[in-house]
């Protein structure tokens, strides 16, 4: 060792010691928790935050949540919708004393892993997650440098969203994630234009209306309701997060049985069933649940606010303890269905007439 020279640096060779590098990161980290004890976070405000910015406009709604399509080797078909990567970064800006880091750690020719840690300085929850996402195709190529350093960033987004919603707690993110859909989604008065601006820019990604048609299971755009252009809605976010393909989205009608078009309102995967034959079974889409979720969004409301109030009112004693509306008794539903205008005073889109439901 050079002792003439004084940028010389002395190395320890304890590896117990830590290195100038490990110091400066601890430091770092002991003043971000330090301040975030000084500086709690209020969830009121967290949540008033969050309801603002995903319902600042139609483009920031449509991008808070996903929907995609699965094929499973039974050929079941299912539908998966969740919080999106926008709505992760959203919470993370609104939850406050929060750190998140993604990188992308491997690539091993077939998979690039990605790993993504969030934590809550204030609470002192720290969660690490790994993503996997293939880098060839159905004929094991491999991708391109380009598409490689783009399915790189796909994994790392959805890392981190990830590990974000395992810090950020559902509870808080429910409701929010409920006012950006019906936010995106509009009601019947916007339906039209909606569905038509929907099926226009998948078309100009290179998809057809029969494959459109073919994947909802409707006939044409007519048929199309605010179910199914909450479907359509969450695949474009899907396919631009780069979480499903547009062929993975949308297959050819000739490649198998259209699903029927549901979404579970929850971010969780739901089996859908396949109608038959146009003479099948009501789908799920038409279901006394599903129509009594798109009245309730259709005048600003979510499950949230309806369960509380069907407790309150005691039309349904154990509405807060159910996961959504698909759960919900049918003869009840069926009862509130009939008194629509009654909903309609209950959730604001009627005030003043003095409807009210029979108690």
């Amino acid at each position: 060792m050079d002792t003439t020279n004084p940028f010389t640096e002395v190395i320890s060779s304890d590896p117990m010691t830590p290195s100038a590098l490990e110091r400066v990161e601890r430091a770092a980290i002991d003043v971000q928790i330090s301040t975030a004890k000084r500086f709690p976070r209020s969830l009121e405000l967290a949540k008033r935050r969050m309801m603002d910015m995903v319902c600042l406009d139609q483009a920031t709604a449509q991008s808070c949540f996903y929907t995609l399509r699965r094929k499973e080797a039974g050929g079941q078909v299912k539908l998966i919708q969740g919080m999106s990567v926008r709505l992760a970064e959203i919470a993370s800006v609104c939850y406050g004393n929060l750190h998140a880091v993604s990188r992308e750690v491997e690539n091993d020719g077939r998979f690039i892993t990605a790993q993504a840690v969030a934590h809550d300085l204030e609470n002192n929850v720290r969660i690490g997650i790994e993503v996997k996402r293939r880098i060839t195709n159905k004929q094991g190529q491999t991708f391109s440098d380009d598409m490689q350093v783009v399915t790189g960033n796909a994994a790392c987004s959805i890392a981190l969203r990830n590990a974000v919603f395992r810090v950020v707690p559902v509870a808080l993110m429910k409701p929010v994630y409920e006012a950006a859909k019906a936010c995106a989604v509009g009601d019947q008065k916007t339906l039209g234009d909606r569905r038509r601006k929907a099926i226009e820019t998948f078309e100009k990604l290179g998809v057809t209306r029969a494959r459109i048609f073919h994947t909802l299971g409707v006939q044409g755009e007519q048929d199309i309701t605010l179910q199914h252009l909450e479907i359509l809605i969450g695949m474009h976010t899907a396919i631009k997060d780069g979480e499903q393909t547009l062929e993975e989205a949308f297959p050819q009608p000739n490649e198998e049985t259209p699903p029927a078009p549901t979404v579970p309102p929850e971010a969780a995967a739901t089996e859908v069933n396949k109608p038959a034959a146009s003479t099948a079974a009501t789908t799920a889409a038409e279901t006394p649940q599903m129509q009594l979720a798109a009245l309730i969004i259709s005048y600003g409301g979510n499950y949230d606010t309806f369960a509380a109030w069907a407790e309150a009112s005691g039309h349904c004693s154990n509405a807060l303890a159910l996961p959504g509306f698909e759960a919900l008794p049918t003869d009840v539903c069926k009862r509130l269905l009939r008194a629509k205008k009654g909903l309609a005073a209950q959730f604001g889109a009627l005030k003043g007439t003095g409807d009210t439901l029979p108690m």
